[in-house]
C-alpha cells in the first residue's frame, strides 16, 4: 500500500513537472492615432495624443471553468493596503486531459508580483502578462493509468514583494 502511494505521488510529481508551458500571448489592440487638428492661424499645431493602448485579456471562450473566490465569513471587511488578492482563476476546463493542453489565467490585484500553482510538492510559476494578470498555456504529457480519473488539489498562491500571500485551492480532475 505504501509503495502504491509512493508511486502515485511520484507519478503526479512527474506529471506536474513535465507540464510544458509557455507564456500566453495576450492580444494588444493597436494604438490608433488621432488626426491632427486643422491648422489655424497660429504658427504651431499640437496633435491630440492618442489614448494609451489597453490590454485585453484572452476571450472567455478559451476558459470553460471560472472560479471567483469569496471571502470567508471571518475575513475582515477591507483587506490591508497592498495585500495580495486573487480575484479570479480561469482554466480551460475543470478536467485536465492527459495528454492534452491546459490554459490558466489568474486575475489578481496590481500589488501581486508572482503567482504559482502547487501540488504534490511541485511548483509551477505562472508568468505575469501585465499587472494583475498571470497566464500560461501548456501541454500536459500522458501519465500512467493509475494517476488518471482522480481529483487533485491545486493550490494557487499569489505573493507580493514583502512576502505576504493569498491562497486558493481548487480540485481538478485528471483524465
Amino acid at each position: 500500500m505504501k509503495r502504491l502511494a509512493a508511486l502515485l505521488v511520484a507519478g503526479a510529481a512527474f506529471w506536474l513537472g513535465a507540464v510544458k508551458h509557455s507564456a500566453v500571448a495576450i492580444a494588444q489592440p493597436a494604438a490608433t492615432m488621432s488626426p491632427s487638428p486643422v491648422p489655424t492661424a497660429s504658427p504651431t499645431t499640437t496633435p491630440n495624443p492618442a489614448p494609451p493602448p489597453t490590454a485585453s485579456t484572452t476571450p472567455m471562450a478559451d476558459y470553460n471553468f471560472v472560479y471567483r473566490p469569496t471571502p470567508s465569513p471571518s475575513a475582515t471587511s477591507a483587506p490591508a493596503p497592498g495585500a495580495p488578492h486573487i480575484d479570479e482563476i480561469d482554466l480551460s476546463d475543470a478536467t485536465v486531459v492527459a495528454p492534452g493542453t491546459i490554459r490558466v489565467r489568474v486575475l489578481t490585484n496590481a500589488a501581486v508580483t508572482s503567482v504559482t500553482a502547487d501540488t504534490f510538492g511541485r511548483t509551477v510559476a505562472i508568468p505575469q502578462q501585465q499587472p494583475g494578470l498571470f497566464a500560461f498555456a501548456g501541454t500536459v504529457p500522458d501519465v500512467p493509468f493509475f494517476l488518471k480519473n482522480r481529483v487533485y488539489n491545486i493550490e494557487f498562491v499569489a505573493a507580493v514583494p514583502d512576502g505576504r500571500t493569498a491562497r486558493v485551492t481548487l480540485p481538478l480532475t485528471l483524465r
